[in-house]
C-alpha cells in the first residue's frame, strides 16, 4: 500500500475514492469498505482511502474528545491488511477546514481521476459541513464520478459507530467492543523497564506505556493475548495506576505472560489483545494479599482460554 500525507503526492488516472474519520475500521466501516473493494476489483480501479490526523472533531472538540480507537500507522496497517491500495492521511487544520467541497472534490478528481466516490449516510464535506448529500451530487455531475451513499450498520440493536464503541472501551466492555470492530481493541507500544515488583513477587510483567492519543479502557485487569515477535500468548494485564505500591496516578499496563517470563524484551514492540474485563484494580493491604489475588486472576483467565480454545 502506498501512503501519503497530500493528495497531490499521488497521481492516478481513475480511482474509487472513500474519504472518512475512519477510527477503529470497524464493522460498519467494513460495511462500506467492502463494497467499494468489490466494486473496484470488479472495474480494475484502485482504491484510495482519504483520511484526517487529527480527526475531524477531535480538531473542533479537542477538550471534550475521548482519543482514538486507533492510531494513525495502526490505522493504515489495518487499511493495507483489508486491501487498500493507496491511503492519504491528510493534516487536518483551519486551512483544510476552510475548503470548499468543491475545491476539495476538484482536487482529487485532478489527482487521483476521482470515477467513484463511496461514502456514509451522515458524511458531510466542505467549510460548514456544506457538503451534504445534495451538494455531493451535484459534483458527482459536474465533475462526473458516480456516487454511492451508504447506510449505516446495524449491529446488536443500535448504529455501529466509532463514538458507541469509545463507550464501550471506556466502560471496560471490550467483548462488546470487539464485535462491534471486528477484533479486539488493543494497544501496542514499546517494552519498557518497570520497577521489577512483579519479578519480586513471583510474577514479571512486560511493562508498557500508553500512546499519547489512544483511548484508555477502563482501569482494572483483564484477560488478554499479547503479540511478541509474530507470536501470541495468553496473558493477564493490569491497567491502572498500581495502588498497592505507588500514589503517582500514572496509569500504566503491566501484563503477565503465561508462557513467557518477558527476559530481554526490553525495546521491542508489543500488542496487548484485551479479550475480557475481569475486575477492578484494587489496593491490597499486603503483597501477599495481591499474589493470593493474581492466582485467582490467572486460574479465571485459564479457565477463560480453555472456553475459547473449545468452542
Amino acid at each position: 500500500m502506498v501512503q501519503a500525507d497530500l493528495i497531490s503526492q499521488i497521481t492516478l488516472k481513475a480511482s474509487a475514492i472513500t474519504i472518512g474519520g475512519y477510527d477503529g475500521i470497524h464493522c460498519g466501516h467494513r460495511f462500506l469498505l467492502d463494497a467499494m473493494l468489490k466494486d473496484a476489483h470488479q472495474q480494475s480501479l484502485p482504491t484510495v482511502m482519504v483520511t484526517f490526523d487529527p480527526l475531524p472533531f477531535v480538531f473542533f472538540q479537542k477538550p471534550k474528545f475521548p482519543k482514538n480507537i486507533i492510531l494513525p500507522q495502526e490505522r493504515a496497517e489495518i487499511a493495507e491488511q483489508i486491501g487498500i491500495d493507496y491511503l492519504i492521511t491528510l493534516k487536518f487544520d483551519q486551512q483544510l477546514a476552510d475548503q470548499s467541497a468543491s475545491d476539495f472534490i476538484s482536487e482529487l478528481s485532478e489527482s487521483l481521476g476521482l470515477k467513484s466516490l463511496w461514502v456514509g449516510e451522515d458524511f458531510s464535506l466542505g467549510k460548514n459541513r456544506e457538503g451534504s448529500q445534495e451538494t455531493l451530487k451535484k459534483l458527482a455531475d459536474q465533475f462526473h464520478f458516480a456516487l454511492h451513499i451508504l447506510p449505516k450498520l446495524e449491529m446488536d440493536g443500535g448504529i455501529v459507530s466509532s463514538t458507541w464503541i469509545r463507550g464501550l472501551i471506556t466502560e471496560g466492555q471490550v467483548q462488546e467492543a470487539a464485535k462491534l470492530l471486528g477484533y479486539p481493541f488493543f494497544i501496542e507500544n514499546k517494552i519498557v523497564h518497570g520497577a521489577g515488583r512483579g519479578k519480586k513477587l513471583g510474577f514479571p510483567t512486560v511493562n508498557m506505556q500508553i500512546p499519547e492519543g489512544k483511548i484508555i479502557p477502563a482501569i482494572g485487569v483483564y484477560t488478554t493475548y499479547i503479540r511478541l515477535h509474530g507470536k501470541k500468548f495468553p496473558a493477564i494485564t493490569n491497567v491502572g495506576t498500581r495502588p498497592t505500591f505507588y500514589n503517582d496516578h500514572q496509569i500504566v499496563l503491566e501484563t503477565f505472560v503465561f508462557s513467557s517470563d518477558g527476559k530481554d524484551e526490553y525495546g521491542e514492540t508489543a500488542r496487548v489483545e484485551f479479550l475480557e474485563y475481569m475486575r477492578p484494580e484494587f489496593k491490597f493491604g499486603s503483597a501477599d494479599e495481591l499474589v493470593n489475588q493474581i492466582r485467582q486472576d490467572i486460574r479465571h483467565a485459564e479457565a477463560f482460554f480453555e472456553k475459547r480454545n473449545q468452542l
